[in-house]
């Protein structure tokens, strides 16, 4: 089943999404918007952002490319992708190079062990063994860390829907470009 078909069967995990995506919109101040590895689109066009995606119908490239100039960008959305890249600081690298000065990442990713308690207290059997693609589990101090290493300035960094990480199913940190 798609993104797609999943978010339109409605339900707990639409709902979900939909909070999620409250929680990141929050942060989106300045625009032209890119969403780096949209996979479906679904909160590119809530956000009015420009998708970019390997896999997909939107702008297709690589996050270790983006096909765009020096500065192009008021906010990158980089949701639920990092822990995807198997060379995640050229991606980092690239995003940097396309925000404005002063341009806003918003990291999102998830918290694997999370993810699959919620699963087994629902009954999901067959989803807690389900191979997700992902390369890396990220803490939020990492996190922190690696942007801040990367010549961001943290502005915020919080987990959601819970502020208690060992409980919550994402993590966002933005970041401002120095």
């Amino acid at each position: 089943m798609s993104q797609r078909e999943r978010y339109e069967k409605g339900g707990i995990g639409r709902w979900y999404w939909d909070y999620r995506d409250r929680a990141v919109m929050d942060y989106i101040l300045d625009k032209p918007i890119l969403d780096v590895g949209c996979g479906e689109g679904i909160t590119t066009e809530k956000a009015g952002a420009i998708g970019m995606d390997l896999d997909q119908g939107n702008v297709r490239g690589s996050a270790y490319a983006l096909p765009f100039r020096q500065g192009a960008f008021g906010t990158v959305l980089f949701l639920e992708v990092i822990e995807h890249l198997s060379n995640y600081g050229r991606a980092l690298q690239e995003i940097h190079r396309v925000l404005k000065q002063g341009g806003k990442i918003i990291v999102l990713f998830p918290n694997d062990r999370a993810f699959k308690l919620a699963w087994f207290l629902c009954g999901m059997w067959g989803e807690i063994k389900k191979d997700r693609g992902h390369k890396w589990a990220f803490s939020p101090s990492f996190m922190q860390g690696f942007l801040e290493y990367f010549n961001f300035k943290v502005k915020e960094n919080r987990s959601i829907p819970f502020h208690f990480w060992p409980l919550s199913l994402h993590h966002v940190v933005v970041g401002e470009k120095c």
